[in-house]
């Protein structure tokens, strides 16, 4: 939390920041996307067995990888009740229910045809120089639907 805020106001700051978050996948804002982490990320992605299926330390790597997944395809993200926890002046912690629907372009390069997922993102979220950045993202699906 910057010096001058209250807890609220971190707390309001990182709500805004998720949203943002959701807003330049879907509109495909690589650059502010990739804004929202700090360089070095501690990023999971887990299915609905808990089996890791992805991971990154970078979050050039990880930009790339979302724009490659949802290249052509028309997506939503959603987050909804916020858990927020001040750890201290400069971190909050964040659990988030999230849905993602995405709808894949009539191709064949492997991908299924729609992706209707349910889960929970765990973060940590700093404080620094531009603001709340996303330091860790872990994200545990619950329920994933694929139509082929």
């Amino acid at each position: 939390m910057s010096p001058t805020s209250t807890p609220l106001a971190a707390f309001d700051q990182v709500r805004q920041a998720k949203a943002r978050y959701c807003r330049y996948l879907d509109t495909r804002q690589w650059d502010a996307f990739t804004g929202l982490f700090v360089p070095a990320p501690d990023i999971r992605i887990h299915d609905t067995d808990d089996a890791l299926v992805a991971a990154f330390t970078s979050r050039d790597a990880f930009t790339a990888s979302a724009r490659e997944y949802l290249a052509g395809a028309r997506s939503i993200h959603q987050v909804h009740n916020s858990e927020l926890t001040l750890v201290s002046d400069g971190e909050i912690g964040a659990i988030w229910s999230m849905e993602d629907y995405i709808v894949f372009p009539e191709q064949a390069d492997g991908r299924p045809a729609r992706h209707h997922g349910y889960g929970h993102y765990h973060e940590t979220w700093v404080h620094g120089a531009g603001g709340w950045r996303l330091a860790r993202l872990d994200l545990r699906r619950t329920i994933l639907e694929i139509t082929p």
